[in-house]
């Protein structure tokens, strides 16, 4: 009896001090938008569709390992060092990706059109996510090959920022953990320009602009776990559950991804819509 009652005196202590916190109403409009959508439902399928997405990828990676392998050990150890990925695991996909020259090129261009097929859908469900978060509905894609195009690039653009982040910091120390830092201001950059490219209703740019900043953040937390624990985590995967293990740890750090990124497109649409009343 007395636990359900601190219980209930530490809820009511709660709802009387959250409305006092900095942006409290902002950060209540945004969940209670995300909850109306379905912002978890949302957040899974995009997941999935990214996983769809990272298969070819993951193909295409281990033949350039592969090669990378065979012409130099240490370029697939820097990779290790940069991506935060277990060098262990990338040695393993190396290894196992060695082809012969005319094999590779066939398994890389069929890599190639799968991912460009994947990244299609993918393409689709960010508009879809975009739309529903700002319209409730769902808008068509009118041109989905440039648009997986552009998703692929911004992919590449945020992999590279990430990538030479990581290496500064190995190299550098402190200078280079201020850069790794200042790389959240790119990231910030080409996500505030993709979110301009899908649906956002009539707001203008600047409205976007807490969207950009959560995804900025989201993606250098995400990356920090990602070199601290889940390197580590899927190298035990691999070793105790095999491919099992490797793809429930890549569907749980995507979903992380995709809960940000669907949290950032309702954080838009509420803040706009409290704006514009």
């Amino acid at each position: 009896m007395r636990t359900t009652t601190r219980v209930e005196h530490v809820r009511a202590r709660a709802k009387e001090l959250v409305p006092r916190a900095p942006c409290a109403e902002h950060a209540l409009a945004a969940i209670g938008r995300d909850r109306r959508q379905g912002g978890g439902l949302l957040a899974g399928a995009l997941a999935f569709r990214l996983f769809g997405a990272l298969l070819p990828l993951a193909l295409l990676l281990s033949v350039l390992l592969g090669y990378a392998a065979t012409a130099e050990r240490d370029e697939v150890e820097a990779a290790a060092d940069a991506t935060g990925i277990s060098e262990a695991v990338l040695l393993s996909v190396a290894d196992s990706a060695k082809l012969s020259g005319g094999t590779r090129w066939v398994v890389t261009i069929g890599a190639l059109l799968a991912l460009l097929w994947a990244a299609i859908w993918a393409a689709r469900a960010i508009r879809a996510v975009h739309s529903i978060a700002w319209t409730g509905g769902v808008e068509k894609l009118s041109r989905p090959v440039p648009a997986a195009l552009v998703l692929i690039g911004a992919i590449g653009a945020l992999g590279l920022i990430i990538a030479g982040a990581g290496a500064a910091r190995e190299q550098l120390g402190t200078v280079g953990l201020l850069i790794a830092i200042a790389a959240g201001a790119g990231i910030f950059g080409i996500w505030l320009w993709f979110e301009w490219l899908l649906p956002h209703g009539d707001a203008p740019l600047r409205a976007l602009i807490p969207g950009a900043v959560l995804v900025a953040v989201g993606i250098q937390v995400v990356h920090l776990a990602t070199v601290l624990f889940i390197g580590a985590k899927v190298a035990r995967a691999s070793a105790t559950y095999g491919s099992l293990g490797v793809a429930f740890t890549a569907l749980a750090w995507l979903y992380v991804l995709s809960r940000i990124i669907v949290a950032s497109a309702m954080l838009n649409a509420a803040l706009w819509e409290r704006r514009a009343r």
